[in-house]
Formats: C-alpha cells, structure tokens, sequence
C-alpha cells in the first residue's frame, strides 16, 4: 500500500480534512488580527510624545473611528488625567516655548491593551485551543471505527480465510495509522499556530503597548494623592505669606494714597495763606485783598 493509496482512505482524509480546515481557519483570523493590529501600531508610531498634547483630538478621533479599538479606547480614555494647563497650551502653542503639558495615565496601557482585549477577543479562543484535541480523539475514534468494521468483514466459515485474515490484516493497519496521523496533525497544528500567533498577533499587540507606554506617562493614585497634598501644603505657605503681609502692605497703600491726594491740597492752601500774609505786610486793604485771593 502506497502514501497515496494511505491518504485516500475515507478515514485518513476525513482527518486530513479536519486539519486542513483548522489550519487555514486559525490562518484567516491571525492576519485579519495583524492587519488591524499593524494599522493601529503604524498611527501610534508617528506621534511623538511631545505633542501628543496637541494631537490627542486626532487620536481620539482615529481610535474612535477604528471599529477595532474604539471600545478599548474609550475604557482607556477615562484612565487619562488632563493638566489644566492643557487647554491653554493647545489654544497658545507657538507662544508656550519648552513648556510641553503631559496627559497622564492613573493605570498601565497593559491593563487595557493586552493580548486577551486585542486578540482573544477577536477570535474564539477558546475553539482554537480545542482544535488540537479535535484531532488527536479522531485518532482513536477512526482507529476503533475501522478495527470494529474489519472484523466483522471477517468470515472464518468461507474457503477464503486466508484472504480475509490478510483483510483485517490491512484494516488494522489502516486503523493503527488513523491514530498515527490524527496524532502527527495535532502536533503539526501546535507548531504551525505557535508561529502564526507570534508572528501575525503577539508581536503587534506587543508592539501598541510600548507605543502607548511611551505617550502617556502613568501617574498612579498614590502619586496623585501626594501631589495634591503637596500643592495643598505649598499653596497654605503661600497663603500664610500673603496674610502676613497684608496688614503693612495695606498700611503703606493708603499712606501713599493719601499722600497723593492730599498734598497737592496742603500745598495750595500753604500757597494762598503765604500769599495772604504778604499782601497784610504790605499794608493793602484787607478786604480788597481777600476779594483779590478768591
């Protein structure tokens, strides 16, 4: 019995079958996955991080619009912190120099973008983690299958026992092989999607958590608890420096308020008394000197 003659029997190719439509089922999906994949992590990559301030409309509006990753956006997209600086950056961004405004993220890129979100879910999962199994119990199936037919084939009651025994002879063959195959498939299925999953899935979904890691620094709820209770602690100390000073600085204001107004005041009355004084000396009339003055 040739290879050939071996692969055309109904059990071998049923299983022959199976393999092949696995192989080129798990093949369609993981380049459909690093097709999406690829598109996300070739945006991703041409941001920088410097004016991911200014771009981030762009890339929400891009992963939003991107059926793929528009739900894992959104999740992600409450995890961010947003500077109050950052509005007015974006509206004075040529007049804001080397002041660069970062978005923070309260939680690791990880947590959103990782294998089970961009790839197991994509896929069913769990159906390709069976397909392996599927063909290793066709093995066993087939084999017992095809032992129990050949011996029922078997007639020792006829002149041709010879012929027959060499029947169940190659039947049971046949049957031992269907294990054989269904086993050596199984094992050949691991490896072949081993590699098309680090090649076309793991790789990219790899790839977008280092490029979201790199434009958004993570700033965890610790850290932003000790930031507001230091601005808290700097802003009291401000605050106690201002109330300290405000009674002298409010003192030397209305000294000098008053002094600017009342002086020009004093001046004129010195003046016209000073005048007054001359004109008496002078021994004029005082009541014509007192219309003169007014």
């Amino acid at each position: 019995m040739t290879f050939l003659d071996i692969l055309k029997e109904p059990a071998i190719l049923i299983i022959t079958t199976f393999f092949l439509f696995f192989t080129l089922t798990v093949l369609r999906n993981y380049t459909r996955i690093e097709t999406n994949l690829k598109s996300v992590y070739n945006y991703l990559h041409t941001l920088n991080k410097k004016e991911i301030s200014y771009r981030f409309n762009e890339l929400d509006n891009y992963m939003s619009s991107n059926t793929y990753t528009n739900t894992i956006w959104d999740d992600f997209k409450k995890a961010l912190m947003f500077p109050d600086k950052l509005y007015t950056a974006s509206q004075n961004s040529k007049n804001m120099g080397n002041q660069v405004p970062e978005i923070y993220s309260t939680s690791d890129a990880s947590y959103f973008f990782n294998e089970e979100t961009l790839v197991h879910s994509r896929i069913n999962h769990k159906f390709i983690q069976v397909m392996p199994t599927i063909l290793t119990g066709l093995g066993p199936f087939f084999t017992f299958l095809k032992m129990a037919i050949a011996f029922t084939t078997v007639d020792f009651t006829s002149s041709e026992v010879d012929k027959s025994l060499n029947s169940l002879i190659a039947n049971i063959q046949v049957a031992a092989l269907c294990s054989v195959f269904a086993v050596g498939y199984s094992l050949l299925f691991l490896f072949v999607e081993k590699i098309l999953y680090n090649r076309k899935c793991k790789k990219y979904y790899l790839l977008i958590q280092k490029e979201f890691i790199r434009l958004f620094d993570v700033c965890t709820s610790e850290q932003f608890l000790m930031d507001l209770v230091n601005e808290a602690k700097n802003q009291n100390s401000s605050s106690e420096k201002i109330l300290k000073s405000l009674p002298e600085d409010f003192a030397k204001a209305v000294s000098k308020s008053i002094g600017e107004i009342t002086t020009p005041y004093l001046e004129n009355s010195l003046y016209s008394l000073h005048k007054l004084n001359e004109n008496l000396d002078n021994g004029g009339n005082g009541g014509d000197v007192v219309d003169k003055l007014f």
